[in-house]
């Protein structure tokens, strides 16, 4: 179905429901461990003739940039055979591509192929909404391949959050019609699509979802969304890449928060005063620990791509990164460092107190004993 042109009074109005055409991508991510050595994970896929070959790949570069955009260290890439799965109209097509990062991230992305009109997508974004069986093929799908990779894994686990984010790239998007007047005549619809929703939104729903906007050219658009974005442009690798990497990377803050959530109700019992009971060693040592790894964890995800060279690409991240409220959860985890590193420094003053008390106390013992022992001396004899 094609959109149609009305023209009134002398004007011209672009009709809602334009044709599409493009592909749907939901990227599950999750977290398999406090770290991944990439280099020997790619080694353990290359040897195995059972396990798919992997891909070391940067972020392309499609416009003027240095060389200094990059990941770092570039991520591991497997490409695996796609499950068929439908939903209503479409189908799954091509590769299942899953991703791991050197702080532990790790993402499953399936791709559905899309065409027809824009309305057409309006039961896909409802199915894909935290669809549980797509959630449930990626876990077992990423369960099997770090069990192989186990090796090349520090401390390897399978957190149990997940974070889910689908992307509607359109190659095709209308008939020749200026872009800016589509999105204005279709503004209703594609916040029902990136809400996931199939009731009518209302007029400060629709401004809320469709409010992050950024534009690289007049032909191209990305509307971005906390659950789900919408990009027009024939090529939109990088940015697919790029939102990919901010959900894993949500991910991680939201399972950091969550350890040092743990840390703090495991480390309060030890805190010193509570119970009459000095602070152990190695209660202190575990403290540390719980520092240290976080401060590590939170420094290697915030770290891992370099966008300082490419602006568009640098100012799609960040506004996908504020979508996405990466600034409240970096906020909650430093906040509960901080915390944690004051348990420690208040732990540390009561045992260094504790050590000046036991001191104070030997050397009160040996001054008496300078005083008693010549009167015992003479006795003595």
């Amino acid at each position: 179905m094609k959109p149609t042109i009305v023209v009134m009074n002398g004007t011209t109005q672009t009709s809602t429901n334009p044709t599409i055409r493009g592909t749907a991508t939901v990227v599950f991510c999750f977290d398999v461990g406090f770290g991944v050595d990439l280099t020997r994970a790619a080694d353990i896929l290359a040897a195995s003739a059972a396990l798919p070959n992997p891909l070391r790949e940067q972020l392309p570069q499609r416009r003027r940039a240095p060389k200094h955009f990059t990941f770092d260290p570039a991520p591991v890439r497997v490409l695996e055979p796609c499950p068929d799965v439908s939903l209503g109209a479409f189908r799954t097509g091509g590769s299942v591509e899953t991703t791991l990062y050197d702080f532990g991230g790790a993402s499953v992305a399936y791709t559905f192929p899309i065409h027809g009109t824009l309305a057409d997508l309006q039961p896909l974004a409802n199915a894909l909404a935290e669809n549980e069986q797509l959630i449930a093929e990626s876990t077992q799908r990423l369960r099997r391949l770090t069990e192989q990779l186990a090796p090349a894994i520090t401390r390897p686990h399978l957190g149990l959050l997940v974070e889910d984010y689908v992307t509607y790239q359109f190659d095709r998007f209308g008939d020749g019609q200026p872009l800016g007047e589509l999105l204005a005549a279709n503004r209703p619809l594609m916040a029902q699509i990136l809400r996931g929703e199939s009731v009518p939104l209302s007029s400060q729903e629709i401004d809320e979802a469709l409010s992050t906007r950024i534009s690289y050219s007049e032909t191209d658009a990305a509307i971005l969304d906390f659950a789900a974005a919408i990009v027009i442009d024939t090529d939109a690798s990088d940015l697919l890449d790029i939102v990919e990497f901010a959900n894993v990377e949500l991910l991680e803050m939201r399972s950091l928060d969550e350890a040092l959530d743990d840390a703090l109700e495991e480390v309060y019992p030890s805190f010193p005063g509570r119970h009459g009971k000095a602070i152990s060693r190695r209660e202190m040592r575990r403290i540390a620990q719980h520092q240290i790894d976080a401060a590590v964890l939170f420094e290697g995800v915030n770290n891992a791509i370099k966008l300082v060279g490419d602006h568009y690409l640098a100012r799609f991240y960040q506004k996908l990164a504020e979508r996405l409220h990466h600034h409240d959860w970096d906020a909650s985890v430093l906040r509960k460092l901080e915390t944690l590193n004051d348990i420690y420094a208040k732990a540390a003053d009561e045992q260094a107190n504790r050590r000046m008390e036991i001191l104070e106390w030997i050397i009160i013992v040996l001054f008496v004993v300078s005083i008693v022992l010549p009167f015992l001396t003479p006795l003595a004899k």
